[in-house]
């Protein structure tokens, strides 16, 4: 057991590491910079005016330290298959679980200690945090995550299910509360260590593994990887259910008489595509939130420029959207200027994101004649984007 999961750890790994160089391209890299100079450059400007030590920054620590936990479900690489045949080793299941269990701590210890690299000064200039007070509370966070992993471990065998959201919970109070009073603080510390000795050296007896329930909690996180995954590339593994949106249809013109075939099919693909519209809100949603950080008209105005551009860089992938659809291929529709459609139907969704992320600037940002330039110029790189680059890659795809 311990073999065949090792395997599918390594054919996992490999899976991941596929989807995460198209994840991570030259453009989302570019992004991630942008983003990261953007907090770094408020979170600086942020600790010069800061009072120190008020009363609520122990306990806003301890909530920060504690998101983390929210990151990272037990990795069981269980596959319906195995309800077959894998039954007859159930005795053997904790061989296979050891190695699951340890590849479920990298990405939420990696999430930690770059959470608690970027918290430091604040902790421990304007919260008064001793350094090695702070040191402990991010390995008891630690130690609490595998206290989480544990139980979800734990709940995978017949009648022995914990409530996860309850001890979330209690672990929440429990870093705001230790934060808050050194005593507490030791206390919580050692109740954590002891709670996970004793899931790991508490003998099971003669629990039965749960393999239905263990599957349908591995398909589930399994499809939570490839929803994130499919924010930036095609993901073959996730299955996209096409679905109409009624609180949307005000987006699409009321008379078709104007509309042609291949219009008519990218404006319900942007619209009910969850893929489309979730990376359209998504990225508006970005910009609206990189320009509130910053708060600055200078720096919004860029970022936002660049989630246009890589926008629209990764809805191009629409214009052959259809090409596998036998019913598009049988029925007459004229193919040959599906790209101008195609650029008409982006544009209108530029121009709506522009207006939503202007709307958002005149309520967040100081309004001046700044501000109301770096608008005007926004819109401005939105049509030019969808004048001049969309026709020229759409040109480039031959469509």
């Amino acid at each position: 057991m311990r073999k065949l999961a090792q395997k599918r750890l390594q054919s996992n790994l490999q899976q991941s590491l596929k989807y995460l160089v198209l994840v991570f391209n030259d453009f989302f890299i570019l992004a991630l910079i942008f983003l990261f100079g953007a907090i770094m450059f408020w979170y600086a400007q942020a600790m010069k005016t800061m009072p120190s030590q008020r009363w609520f920054y122990r306990p806003l620590v301890g909530a920060i330290l504690w998101l983390p936990l929210l990151v990272g479900k037990l990795v069981t690489m269980l596959k319906p298959a195995d309800l077959q045949f894998l039954l007859p080793q159930d005795e053997q299941i904790d061989d296979y679980l050891k190695p699951m269990f340890n590849y479920s701590l990298v990405v939420p210890g990696i999430i930690l200690i770059l959470l608690a690299g970027i918290l430091f000064p604040f902790a421990t200039i304007k919260a008064k945090i001793a350094p090695l007070e702070y040191i402990l509370a991010v390995f008891g966070v630690f130690i609490a995550k595998i206290l989480q992993l544990k139980i979800m471990e734990h709940n995978l065998f017949f009648n022995r299910k914990i409530s996860l959201l309850a001890v979330n919970l209690v672990l929440l109070l429990a870093f705001i509360l230790g934060l808050t009073s050194v005593k507490i603080f030791y206390v919580v510390f050692f109740l954590l260590v002891i709670c996970v000795g004793l899931l790991i050296f508490k003998p099971r007896h003669d629990a039965l593994f749960d393999w239905q329930y263990a599957v349908e909690l591995e398909q589930k996180r399994k499809s939570r990887v490839y929803s994130a995954f499919s924010m930036f590339t095609d993901v073959k593994e996730k299955r996209v259910t096409i679905k109409r949106r009624k609180y949307l249809d005000f987006l699409l013109p009321k008379s078709l008489a104007r509309e042609n075939p291949n219009r008519f099919l990218y404006r319900r693909s942007l619209l009910r595509n969850p893929e489309n519209i979730s990376l359209l809100v998504r990225m508006t949603a970005f910009a609206v939130l990189v320009s509130w950080l910053v708060q600055n008209w200078l720096w919004a105005l860029g970022l936002s420029c660049l989630v246009i551009f890589l926008t629209v860089y990764q809805l191009l992938p629409m214009a052959n959207e259809f090409d596998n659809n036998i019913m598009y291929r049988i029925y007459p529709i004229q193919r040959n200027n599906r790209g101008k459609d195609l650029v008409i139907v982006l544009a209108l969704a530029l121009v709506l994101q522009w207006l939503i992320i202007s709307l958002f600037w005149l309520l967040l940002l100081p309004i001046n004649l700044n501000l109301l330039e770096a608008c005007i110029a926004l819109l401005i790189f939105s049509l030019l984007i969808g004048q001049i680059y969309l026709p020229a890659k759409i040109k480039k795809r031959k469509i």
